[in-house]
Order: C-alpha cells, then structure tokens, then sequence
C-alpha cells in the first residue's frame, strides 16, 4: 500500500476542479459584461489571489493538503466577486459620461466600504474556529485559513489593480448592452413594488419553507464524514463452520481471488490468513484457518467507483460458501473517530459482563441498519478454570489460597537467567533443570498436595479438592475510571445514517434490565457526530455575532445589518434543499458548509442595503424609489457574484474526481444556499427594510429650515 500514490490522486482532482471553477467564473463574467477588457480585468484577480494566499500558507505553516486545497476550490469562484462588483460600477459610471478616470475614481470609492465588510463579514466566519476544539479545529483551520488568505487578496486587487486598470482600458467602452440583462433588471423593477405591497406573505411563506426543510432534512439524520472513493479496497473471508483445513481454506480463497480479478477495475488482489498480529509477522502460532484478509488494489483510472465495484463483488461471490465482508474504502476518513455503534458494558465481575455483552449484542442484531455485529468476546482466548471445593479442601487442612501456591509452583514458567549481547541482537537465556517436567491436564488432575486429616498428614491429588472445566477468557481487560468494561461494536451499513441507527440501538438496549453495579454507556460515531456539531453550532453562533458587530462598524447602525441577517435563513433553507435533493445527509463537512455560507449570502444583502442607504442620504430618494433603483441597477453585480460562486463550486459539487467526496457536501451546501437565497433576498431584504424604515418627511424638512434661519 502506498498513501502517496492516493495524495497525489486527490491533490490533483482538487486542482482540476480548481481549475475548471475559474475557467466557468470567468466564461459567465463574458457572458453578462459581453466585453473582454473587464473580463480580462477580473480573471487576472484569480491567480494573483491564488498565489498570495499560497504565499501566506507557506509562511503560517499549512501544507498542501486535501483540506486546504479544497478551501482554494472552494473560495475560486469568491475571488472575482469583489473585483465584479468595482468593476461593474466603473463600468456603469463609465457609461452613465463620466470621464474613465472620474468613473475608476468615483466607482471604487462608492464600492469600497460595501466590499471590505462583505470580505470581512465572509473571513470572519472561519474566526470562530479557533475557540472550538477537537476534530473540528483540526480539520478545518487550514481551510479557513486559505480561504481568508485568498479574499484579503482579491479585496486588494479589487481596489488598487482593478481601478487602476480600468482607468487605463474604459477609453472607449462597448455600447452593446446585454438587453437579456436589461430586460431582467426592468421587469425586476417592476415587480418589487408588488412584492412591497405584500410583505406578509413573503415573510410568513419564507419562515416556512425555512421550517419545513431544515426539519425534512434533519429527520434524515446526521453523520460525520462521507466515504471517500479511494483506489484501494479490503474484504475478509470467513471459511463455513465445517471448514477446518488450510487446504480447503487456499482453495476457496485462490477461487475467490481468480473471481474477484475478473472485474476491470481491479488490478491486483492480495491475501493474508487470519490470526493475531503477531502470528502474521512470524511472532506467534497461527492456528486459525477460518479467515482470510485480503487487500484489493484498483486501477487509477477505474470506470467505476468503490461502492459499485463492491457491488460487483457481492453479486459474483454470492453463490461462495462462508461469508464475505467487503469494505469499499480502507482511505474512508471515518479511521479519524469510533466506529458505527460502540456501547460499553461496565461493571465488576467478569463472566457477568461476559453474559451482558452476549445479551447486548444480540439486541444489536434485532437492529435494521447494522453490521458487523461484535460483543467483545470473538478475541477470547480458551482457558481451563480450576474450581477449588472449599469444604474439601478445608478437610485436609489446606486453604483455597494454598492450593493455588502450590498449583503455580509447579507450572511457573521460567525466567530469564541471563541476555546474551551480539552486535545485532540480544538472546534472552533460559535455564531449565533436565528433569524437569512438562505437564499436561491429566498431570495437573494428578499433582499431590501435602494435607492433614487430624493429626496424619496425607497426600491429595488435585482431582479430589478441584473441578476442572474448560472456558474463555478475555485476551486483555480494559478500564475506564477504574471500571472494568466490555466494548460491544457494530458497523452501519451504506444507505443507513449512523444518528437514525443509533437513537434505535438506545431505545433497545435502554429498555434492558441490567443488574445492580452494571451500566452501559455509548461511545461511538454518533457521540462523536453530536460533539462535532456542538462545535461547529458554537462556530456558527460566534460568526454571526462578529459579521453583526462588522456590520454595525461598516454601516453605524444597529438596524441595518440585523436587516441584513435575515437572509441567513434563506441562505439555510437553500442548503437542506439541496442536500435533501442530492440523496445526503446532514454531515459535518454540510454543516462547516452552512457556516461558511453565512458568510457569503450576507453579501448581497450588504451591497443591496448599503447602495439603498447611499441613495437615501446622497440622492434624498423616499424608501420605495431608492428599492427599486437599487434592485434596477444592482441586480446584476449581485447574479454575477453569485454565478460566479454557483459556477465556481460546480464541479466539487458534482463530486467528479478521487477526493471530491470529502468537499461535496460543503459545495452542495453553499449552491443551493446561493441560488434560493440570493433569489429570496431580492424578495425578502426589500420587504424587510422598508418594514423598519420610514421616510424622512416633514420634521426634517423643518428642522433643515430653522438651520438655515440660525445661519442667516
């Protein structure tokens, strides 16, 4: 197995999806501005960001990794969006018969304030994460700090490069007006006095919609991780009962392999025979020839994924005798946390916990979903017990405890003597008497103690003070908080999520009578799943509270960005809709997703409430005219930034490529939170501002009046 060849795999789908992103942000700005120069303008943002944020990874000490790679793919198509939005301007004040250094000048002054908080309001969101812990911080911060890198760049170029360009290029600018763009501005205009006209509705149809998803969505349940497509896979053969030779073990396991390598995307198999570690190293006696693992390697270019080749697998071997486990992935990012289901069974004695977790796992086997049932005692090694009879041995004036001494002195192992030191190795020397004795059952049953009966010492054989019988024994005993316990696991299987699973395995087992001073606690990926999102909800929080206080410092006002906030359920209702769409669940990839989105979709909101605000307080417009003038020449930056993103995210989205899986969720998050909430803010944010805004009328016109009269 070599983990480089899959880095490699995934670094460079991640790249080309990278790529592709660019390449479709760039081919929409030609769409919607018809004009190469501002397009031009805008694509060189995009490699100069890149490279400054690799520039500043490099100094702060993140790698190149599927993590921090994937927060480039993802922040590509954020790149363009402040350069959009300067260069838009310029381009309208250019045509609107400003000179093109007035409309460069003029163009990004008016933009800069609006861009800076919409740049700070999206970094921010990733700031939280340095106050949560565990897997979450881990994970997550080279990909916060790599999208914040490339936005503080793009901030940059947008108001120093792309003005400065502008100045130099907008000599002559293209007459040809996008009418499609045009007509769509007009007719938006048209219609937002309607919807002005109805703000009820619009508001109480958008709460529910938000309610209904978020709660359809949820139901599904959660997860932590979605499996990745990898090009190596693993299966475990288990021979049937009656099967007891190493011969009829190689025999079906050559069949197997001969079967399996029939498939065209595999490329070679191995197998291993079962047993301890150690015994496959050489340290140990494997006796065990009822199992087989086996390491499948896949081609890199392999039409199929791991889930489909399993498939196939199963349907050719289904006729095998013995039962086959085939696992689709061995690189799944599930190896970071617990398995499925893990239930821990505390208490004292030993054979009662042995009994409990035989009962708890049969439980688990009532349980759709599940698989791989163990109740901790498939590693038990077997043992002989000796039980003492107390009243016998009483009778001949031993003690149980003397019995045992006695017993051990005749089979104490012995000890190392001495080492014996070589240049490349140290011997252990053992020194054994020549006649000394080898026992085996029937000796121990006849080991002679000495005892008494009254005053006559006599001779008994162990056979007449003791019961021997044969057992299990646990290989090691483990304990947590000075408890003895017992782990019983279960893993899920695909199409089943582990929350949904799990809250069934907790009524079951709940639901046992267990006995006094024995308890069962959980300890598996659903725990893991539950802190997770318990630190991302803590991200969460923490995001929107800084991107308020950013607004409020941007806007100097309270009211304007708690406006603005409520585009944040739209933007959530948006992101359920499209993973309920695309068959996932709630992962928590999804959920640092949602986060990040915050931070995007209040973008269009502040561009949209600080150009409404600008027209109140330097053109003196009333509410309503200022909305609509706003939504007529705003409307177009606001669908560019956000293709640009949608494009951007596309082709992560559509999970093409080794390594997607893992940023999937995340890219599906952050599209549909884009399309249904950059639509609904243009309904919404409107309806919302003019709820808690009203007209200057006549008092400020009187107090306008008596400051004149004062300055006369």
């Amino acid at each position: 197995m070599d983990q480089g060849i899959y880095i490699d795999l995934v670094s460079n789908s991640v790249i080309q999806d990278l790529i592709y992103g660019a390449l479709l942000a760039i081919a929409i700005l030609l769409l919607f501005l018809k004009d190469i120069r501002p397009t031009g303008i805008i694509a060189v943002s995009i490699p100069v960001s890149v490279v400054f944020a690799v520039v500043l990874m490099y100094f702060s000490g993140v790698t190149l990794n599927v993590i921090s790679l994937s927060g480039l793919a993802l922040g590509v198509g954020m790149l363009v969006d402040n350069s959009i939005v300067v260069i838009e301007n310029i381009y309208r004040l250019r045509s609107e018969g400003y000179s093109v250094r007035e409309a460069a000048q003029k163009g990004a002054n008016q933009m800069v304030g609006a861009i800076t908080a919409s740049t700070l309001t999206t970094v921010c969101v990733f700031l939280p994460i340095v106050f949560t812990s565990g897997i979450t911080k881990q994970l997550f911060t080279d990909m916060g700090l790599t999208i914040a890198y490339s936005l503080f760049a793009s901030l940059v170029v947008a108001i120093t490069f792309v003005p400065m360009v502008a100045s130099r290029t907008f000599s002559k600018i293209n007459e040809k007006e996008n009418k499609l763009v045009n007509r769509i501005s007009n007719q938006y205009a048209k219609m937002l006095p309607f919807i002005l006209n109805h703000k009820i509705i619009v508001l109480v149809l958008s709460l529910v919609l938000f309610v209904g998803m978020t709660f359809i969505e949820a139901k599904r349940g959660f997860s932590f991780f979605p499996s990745m497509d990898s090009p190596q896979m693993e299966m475990t053969l288990t021979m049937p009962e009656d099967a007891k030779t190493l011969e009829e073990t190689s025999e079906l396991s050559d069949k197997l392999i001969n079967t399996v390598l029939e498939i065209d995307d595999i490329k070679t198999v191995g197998a291993m025979l079962g047993g301890s570690g150690m015994s496959m190293i050489g340290l140990g006696e494997n006796d065990d020839v009822s199992t087989v693992s086996y390491y499948i390697e896949c081609k890199e270019d392999k039409s199929h994924t791991n889930e489909e080749i399993a498939d196939m697998i199963r349907e050719k071997t289904k006729d095998f005798p013995g039962e086959l486990e085939v696992s689709a992935s061995n690189m799944d990012m599930s190896a970071l946390m617990t398995e499925g289901i893990v239930i821990q069974v505390k208490g004292k004695e030993l054979d009662k916990l042995e009994e409990i977790a035989v009962q708890v796992g049969d439980k688990l086997s009532e349980v759709k979903g599940l698989t791989d049932i163990e109740n901790g005692l498939e590693e038990a090694t077997p043992e002989y017990r000796m039980v003492v009879d107390k009243t016998k041995a009483a009778s001949y004036g031993l003690t149980i405890a003397q019995v045992f001494t006695e017993i051990q002195k005749k089979l104490a192992d012995s000890k190392s003597a001495t080492t014996l030191t070589t240049d490349s190795k140290d011997y252990p020397i053992y020194v054994k008497l020549e006649d000394s004795e080898s026992y085996n059952l029937k000796d121990i049953e006849n080991i002679e103690l000495n005892g008494k009966q009254g005053e006559e010492d006599k001779k008994v054989k162990i056979s007449k003070l003791a019961d021997i019988e044969n057992s299990e024994s646990l290989s090691s005993i483990n304990r947590l908080d000075q408890v003895r316990y017992i782990s019983v696991k279960a893993k899920v299987k695909d199409g089943y999520t582990t929350t949904a699973v799990s809250n069934e395995v907790t009524k079951l087992v709940d639901s046992m009578s267990l006995p006094s001073g024995y308890s069962v606690s959980y300890d598996g990926e659903n725990e893991t799943v539950m802190e997770a999102l318990k630190q991302v909800m803590l991200m969460m929080i923490l995001a929107i509270a800084f991107m308020y206080l950013i607004m409020v410092a941007q806007f100097q006002s309270f009211k304007s960005p708690f406006i603005i906030l409520f585009t944040l359920p739209l933007a959530f209702t948006g992101g359920f809709a499209a993973l309920y769409l695309a068959g996932k669940d709630i992962s928590i990839i999804a959920m640092v997703g949602m986060v990040m989105l915050a931070g995007i979709i209040v973008n269009n909101g502040i561009v949209f409430v600080d150009s409404v605000n600008q027209l109140r307080e330097y053109e003196g417009m009333l509410i309503r005219d200022a909305i609509v003038t706003t939504g007529k020449h705003r409307l177009r930056p606001i669908v560019m930034t956000a293709l640009t993103t949608i494009l951007g995210l596309s082709s992560l989205a559509a999970g093409i490529g080794m390594g997607a899986d893992m940023a999937q969720p995340m890219a599906l998050v952050v599209i549909g939170g884009l399309v249904y909430g950059t639509l609904l803010t243009l309904v919404v944010v409107p309806c919302i501002y003019e709820m808690f805004n009203k007209d200057r009328k006549n008092d400020d016109v009187e107090f306008m009046d008596i400051t004149m009269v004062n300055d006369k």
